[in-house]
């Protein structure tokens, strides 16, 4: 890997567990990596991404990060928590109206310090970029520096916090004295996580297959886009590999209702987790993964006897709203 400036902020290398009951449920060899035990606020992938990308604001000068996301966003509360921790200012930018109390997340990223702004669009995803650019340009006439970070940390730059991953992972299993997985089980959302593990993957455990679980509908969720954000993140590191919309390995069949909103399958799949393992998972994340890994066992997309690695994102303060 190339080295790119990085600014440590969370409790790495995260454990890898063995997760033995629902390993002899499925009929799989079954095991977790704990991302949501990063450290900063309530844990979470966001976290790798954020090293790089406050690394790179810090270079630039740069002392407001400005973000943004739904109302209940893991990304604006690891964001902020990272950056108040680093010494900056936090702009974060809110999918929709200011509710009348605060609740879960939206909370929390207040008691963390964000400077929090509200923006209703019906093209939130697509119309937030120009608002945050404006906001930007407001504060360099107010002679400070703004650093833009994208939602979900979902750039090329934050990416390395999971290719970088896949090597702590390697290491890991290797020590371990293990076999890499047949599979890994990861959350399709923004990107960013996704295209940093099939990046990392491709270059440290090409016999593994990456399988994303989509859980939202927006554009970032589109093969084209994931491909090119993995090419880019490849890119990056060093590797000299290129990928088509045909090369990424998506699910699209456990959205449920919509982005955010709870799905019977993700809540069974958050039950018997907790109920199993006595680990916590979210409704609008981790939940719909776990319930496409199962899905994926049950129709035998992934074979009985199989190696499956999960790839735990945080997320459960949401379970809290």
């Amino acid at each position: 890997m190339q080295s790119i400036p990085r600014l440590p902020l969370g409790c790495f290398p995260t454990p890898i567990h063995d997760l033995p009951s629902l390993s002899e449920d499925l009929g799989i060899t079954l095991k977790i990596k704990r991302d949501d035990l990063t450290g900063l606020a309530a844990g979470g992938n966001k976290i790798r991404k954020l090293e790089y990308l406050i690394a790179d604001a810090q270079s630039q000068g740069c002392s407001v990060l400005i973000t943004a996301g739904a109302l209940q966003s893991n990304h604006v509360l690891q964001t902020t928590a990272a950056g108040r921790k680093s010494g900056m200012r936090v702009i974060a930018v809110m999918d929709g109206a200011a509710p009348q109390t605060y609740s879960g997340n939206l909370r929390l990223s207040k008691l963390l310090g964000a400077e929090l702004e509200f923006f209703e669009s019906d093209r939130f995803v697509e119309d937030v970029r120009d608002y945050m650019a404006q906001r930007q340009a407001q504060l360099a006439q107010e002679g400070e520096a703004a650093y833009i970070v994208p939602v979900g940390g979902s750039n090329a730059l934050g990416s390395q916090g999971y290719v970088n991953c896949v090597r702590e992972m390697a290491e890991q299993y290797q020590a371990a004295g293990e076999a890499p997985p047949d599979y890994l089980v990861v959350a399709g959302g923004s990107g960013g996580t996704f295209a940093g593990i099939a990046a990392g993957c491709a270059h440290f455990w090409p016999g593994t297959k990456v399988i994303g679980i989509v859980i939202t509908t927006n554009y970032f969720a589109q093969r084209e886009h994931m491909a090119k954000l993995t090419e880019e993140a490849a890119a990056m590191a060093g590797f000299d590999q290129s990928w088509t919309a045909a090369d990424i390995g998506l699910d699209y069949s456990y959205i449920g209702p919509g982005y955010g909103i709870p799905s019977p399958a993700g809540d069974f799949a958050v039950n018997t987790m907790a109920s199993r393992e006595g680990i916590l998972l979210d409704p609008t994340y981790t939940g719909k993964v776990l319930s496409g890994l199962i899905g994926q066992v049950e129709s035998g997309q992934i074979a009985p006897g199989s190696r499956v690695l999960f790839v735990h994102t945080g997320g459960a303060t949401a379970l809290l709203t």
